[in-house]
């Protein structure tokens, strides 16, 4: 072999040489690639498991709620909602001693109302490629102009599709020139009180805001009976979260770690205006039922029986003689309604309902809406002792108005037993409360600390029957008072409060 054929040789063996050394320096070093590009990959693909898997563990030092809201954010939309009222000062101001001496503009002089432009701001979320937003139906209720604003600072005039008032829902639709990011709909019944959650809108508006993120935990499911504000939706089951809700939230999404929508953010129960930790949702589930309605057709339809469905407590089951707590109470019967006309009565104990056992008032509110108008239903029913079965055709609640006009009584009655002080009701002592007359016993009196303030009557009741037997007047409860004087047993009330009846035990004191 020749001299340059050996150096050949060695240099061959060395190349090779090198390029495995080289190899293995890569390998072990990892400097093949750059540390921005492999943190970038690991990000996305620690992103992903985080949304797919529901994880909950720290990712690349990052809470997995970091990828959440980059997820969701995009989709939450500002919502400001303009309306024209009446100036409150006008009531008062319209005196000829005002208009003189203010020098109130001339179309007050003539009586006519001064009008004023107002704006609501709250929240919202796009879930549909197409535009449409799901809210709260008390952040656009009368408005003649609805705004949305994006994440990217785009804004739309939007229209309202349709409102749902007896869930606080409402739909709007933009017609957009881009794409839109969208939050997908969960399953808010899958999920299970301790779940993390994380609330998402835009709290306290006039300080911007905007697009806040809170976290927290589900608190509690199927919270119902709430009032807010003087607002009481009809159909309640809410989803309750620590998670922060403020002012300004009302209509943002309540997301679980996949990033889907699990319920609207809607209320808070608060003493100070603010976040105490007992926030509400609407569950998405019921949202989805909702939306479906308005979006196809404007307005929700639900069955509608003509009936006041009053839980059983443990004293209602004692001073009716009833047989248990099952069930609901039907605690008024509307006339002309499907109810009356089917044969229903005051007293009824309504046990199941097209063969699903009622467990309480709120299930029972929604069975009937779900039922929907003109499907007859079968109920069995509890009545003097004897169970029935009653069939009835439900009817459209949309349609259906309450125009009972009731006559008052004139005889005054002045009577104290379980800490109660009676009138009969007349036009004059019933204004008081803001009521109209009927007969009965009308409450002007209730002794604090006393059996009937226990049980939770109240100044502007009209107590119209005790122990099953009919108050005309003052003097009927007299009677009552001397007949169950010396009971130590709960006593069936039946009585009239604002626009509803309600069946009230009370207990006398020993």
């Amino acid at each position: 072999m020749t001299f340059w054929s050996q150096i050949k040789n060695v240099v061959w063996v060395l190349g090779i040489g090198g390029i495995f050394m080289l190899a293995g320096l890569i390998i072990g070093s990892d400097i093949s690639i750059p540390e921005k590009l492999r943190a970038d990959d690991s990000f996305k693909q620690e992103k992903r498991s985080v949304i797919e898997n529901n994880d909950i563990m720290p990712v690349s030092g990052h809470s997995p709620f970091v990828y959440v809201a980059e997820h969701v954010k995009p989709a939450v939309v500002n919502i400001s909602a303009e309306s024209i009222t009446e100036d409150d000062y006008h009531s008062f101001m319209n005196d000829d001693f005002f208009k003189r001496f203010f020098g109130l503009p001339e179309d007050d002089r003539r009586g006519q109302p001064r009008m004023r432009r107002s704006e609501s701001l709250g929240s919202g979320f796009i879930f549909s490629e197409d535009g449409y937003i799901m809210t709260n139906n008390h952040v656009v209720e009368n408005a003649e102009k609805v705004t949305v604003t994006l994440s990217d600072q785009h804004k739309y005039i939007a229209k309202i599709v349709g409102t749902d008032v007896e869930t606080d829902l409402a739909i709007l639709k933009i017609e957009a020139d881009q794409k839109l990011p969208v939050i997908e709909l969960g399953n808010s019944d899958s999920i299970l009180v301790g779940d993390w959650v994380m609330a998402v809108g835009n709290p306290f508006p006039q300080l911007g805001l905007d697009r806040t993120v809170t976290v927290g935990v589900v608190s509690a499911k199927g919270r119902k009976g709430l009032m807010f504000g003087g607002d009481m939706p009809a159909y309640q089951n809410y989803i309750q979260t620590d998670a922060s809700i403020n002012p300004g939230n009302s209509g943002g999404p309540l997301v679980n770690l996949r990033g889907e929508a699990i319920g609207v953010n809607s209320a808070i129960a608060t003493p100070s205006g603010g976040n105490v930790g007992i926030g509400f949702a609407i569950p998405i589930n019921l949202a989805r039922q909702v939306s479906d309605q308005l979006r196809k057709s404007g307005v929700v339809s639900r069955g509608y029986l003509g009936i006041y469905p009053q839980d059983i407590s443990y004293e209602l089951k004692e001073a009716n003689g009833l047989p248990s707590t099952d069930g609901i109470l039907v605690a008024q019967v509307d006339k002309g309604t499907p109810a009356d006309n089917g044969g229903l009565k005051v007293g009824d104990v309504i046990v199941k309902f097209n063969d699903k056992n009622v467990l309480d008032a709120q299930q029972f509110r929604f069975l009937v809406a779900d039922a929907g108008p003109g499907s007859r239903v079968d109920m069995n029913i509890w009545r003097n002792g004897d169970y029935k079965n009653l069939q009835v055709k439900l009817g459209d609640r949309a349609e259906f108005v309450n125009a009972q006009e009731p006559v008052g009584e004139s005889i005054i009655g002045d009577q104290r037993w379980l800490g109660l002080e009676v009138e009969t009701p007349n036009r004059t002592n019933t204004e008081r409360y803001g009521i109209k007359p009927v007969p009965g016993a009308l409450v002007i009196s209730v002794e604090p600390g006393s059996a009937a303030d226990d049980s939770g009557l109240s100044m502007g009741d009209i107590i119209l029957a005790i122990g099953g037997k009919d108050i005309e007047d003052a003097d009927d409860f007299n009677k009552a008072a001397l007949e169950y004087r010396e009971s130590s047993k709960p006593i069936s009330f039946y009585i009239s409060r604002g626009a509803q009846k309600i069946f009230v035990a009370v207990t006398p004191e020993e």
